[in-house]
């Protein structure tokens, strides 16, 4: 028996679940200043306190100094994440692997960590707003992997076939024996890459990959090539 939904029922859950991930992302961003940036930015009082109390001290000083610039490297990293996962999905005229390669070479940093990027097959056009969405699902896989798992090698991988795209981005953390735990536990998230995902008509699944945690993503070509609702 077909099940029908007013049109007014249809746009308050859409408007609804809108809220809930700019609620979720704006909740995240806020969590991730005030851990990884504020705590950061508060050392820098003690150390200044330490220096002024240590002034006859040269060496200490120096110590000190050394310290203040190790912590000053981190809080730069930290701003920088955050700058670029606010930055615009894509240059405009540029195909999405190439936007793709370029937010891998963005987000790895050189001597703590690497993505690895890789593209198979003969690249299609979407329409801007699926291929914005497809760019903000890769974004949050590999900050993900970086801020969750402690990853130290993500392999990001495009795949385009005769009609579908496939995207797999893997990972080699350090929760490797938990990771049939992890899958259960994202498959009952309702979060923002499950609404992207179904926003587009793609499907996304996590698997258990050579050394760390899988998670594909597949777009059927024949879908409608946009969507209304920005996420």
């Amino acid at each position: 028996m077909p099940i029908f939904i007013s049109r007014k029922k249809l746009e308050a859950e859409i408007s609804k679940r809108v809220a809930e991930t700019c609620d979720h992302i704006i909740s995240e961003m806020g969590a991730e200043i005030h851990d990884d940036l504020i705590q950061k930015l508060s050392v820098f009082r003690l150390y200044i306190d330490r220096i002024e109390r240590s002034a006859t001290d040269a060496k200490e000083v120096e110590s000190l100094a050394l310290k203040m610039g190790n912590d000053f490297e981190q809080v730069t990293k930290v701003i920088r994440n955050i700058s670029r996962r606010l930055l615009p999905a894509r240059i405009e005229g540029d195909t999405l692997a190439n936007t793709l390669a370029m937010l891998c070479q963005n987000m790895e940093h050189p001597g703590s960590n690497h993505i690895h990027f890789s593209n198979e097959g003969s690249p299609k056009r979407f329409a801007d707003n699926i291929e914005m969405f497809l760019f903000r699902i890769v974004q949050e896989l590999i900050h993900n992997a970086f801020k969750h798992s402690s990853a130290w090698h993500i392999w990001v991988r495009l795949k385009w076939e005769e009609k579908k795209l496939l995207i797999e981005v893997e990972d080699d953390g350090s929760g490797f024996a938990r990771i049939p735990e992890f899958i259960n536990r994202l498959k009952k998230k309702h979060n923002t890459l499950k609404i992207r995902t179904q926003a587009i008509g793609a499907r996304i699944q996590y698997l258990q990959g050579e050394k760390g945690l899988l998670a594909r993503v597949e777009y059927e070509m024949f879908h409608k090539q946009s969507v209304d609702t920005t996420i």
